[in-house]
């Protein structure tokens, strides 16, 4: 079996230094980065700095820098000064992943307080304007604390914002947060609006979701892979673990992950686990 998707890693699972994660990349063979939270400094606040760090080290090391992990819509609904400052630094987010080559940008869908997905909808016409401007894709990522939570729901809001610049972002781990499983059918859920993914894995511990190791925890990664490769699936797939070593992340870090408190015990955690996750992809390319 042929493989056609990128495999990369989002930076600040790594580290804070943007070359010290270009050089795990090229150490473990990927092809690509996400960045999220660079020198300290969230997708929102990046300075011309973080950005000319950013291209040099993927220069450096021959990589592609295929999204920004912005935080986009992590705010409450009825925030009309909140959203406006979300979409301004959408706009800025989006101006910046044209500097770096990125053509995505990660979004969310409002923190949770019972509003209609139509609603939800209309507040993506904007995003979708500025997506077309900068000919740039945004994709929406289930979360634990957010409407979509789960893949099904983030499919959900895709087909009702109904817009070619809005797709869906899979994760399949985060589902355990929710529901404590990973659901058999989200792939094809999320299927006809997937356009970027990433991987980590969770089990429970001690009566609640905890981020593991890839492979140790509840997320079947060897079928979902395997479906990848059949379908062949072209993007990217992003180690993102939230699995950290000698380290456990608050509730706070995971609902807002970034900065060098975040990245403490990373580095190891994500070396472990996209060993394991290369085992996976190999056993299915064998079969």
């Amino acid at each position: 079996m042929k493989i056609k998707f990128k495999l990369g890693v989002i930076t600040d699972e790594v580290t804070q230094d943007i070359f010290e994660a270009a050089e795990f990349c090229k150490k473990h063979g990927l092809k690509c980065m996400e960045v999220r939270s660079v020198n300290d400094h969230s997708p929102f606040d990046f300075t011309d700095q973080d950005i000319a760090d950013i291209n040099a080290a993927a220069k450096k090391y021959d990589l592609s820098v295929c999204a920004i992990s912005a935080p986009l819509f992590k705010c409450d609904f009825d925030d009309d000064a909140a959203i406006a400052f979300h979409i301004a630094n959408f706009e800025k987010c989006a101006m910046r992943a044209n500097q770096i080559g990125a053509k995505m940008i990660r979004g969310f869908d409002f923190w949770d307080s019972g509003v209609s997905i139509e609603k939800r909808a209309e507040k993506y016409k904007n995003i979708a304007q500025i997506c077309q401007k900068y000919d740039i894709i945004c994709v929406i990522e289930a979360d634990p604390s957010v409407h979509s939570n789960t893949p099904h729901k983030t499919a959900e809001l895709v087909k009702a914002i109904d817009s070619p610049y809005i797709k869906v972002l899979f994760d399949p781990g985060n589902e355990i947060w929710v529901n404590e499983k990973a659901s058999d059918d989200a792939y094809m859920a999320v299927k006809p609006y997937l356009a970027h993914i990433h991987i980590k894995d969770a089990d429970i511990i001690d009566g609640k979701p905890d981020g593991v190791k890839i492979g140790a925890g509840l997320v079947d990664y060897k079928t979902l892979f395997a479906r990848l490769i059949d379908d062949e699936y072209c993007g990217n797939v992003m180690l993102e673990t939230h699995y950290r070593k000698n380290v456990e992340l608050t509730e706070e870090q995971l609902k807002r992950p970034g900065g060098s408190t975040f990245s403490l015990g990373a580095y190891e955690a994500s070396e472990e686990s996209i060993v394991e996750l290369k085992k996976i992809i190999n056993s299915c390319k064998e079969d």
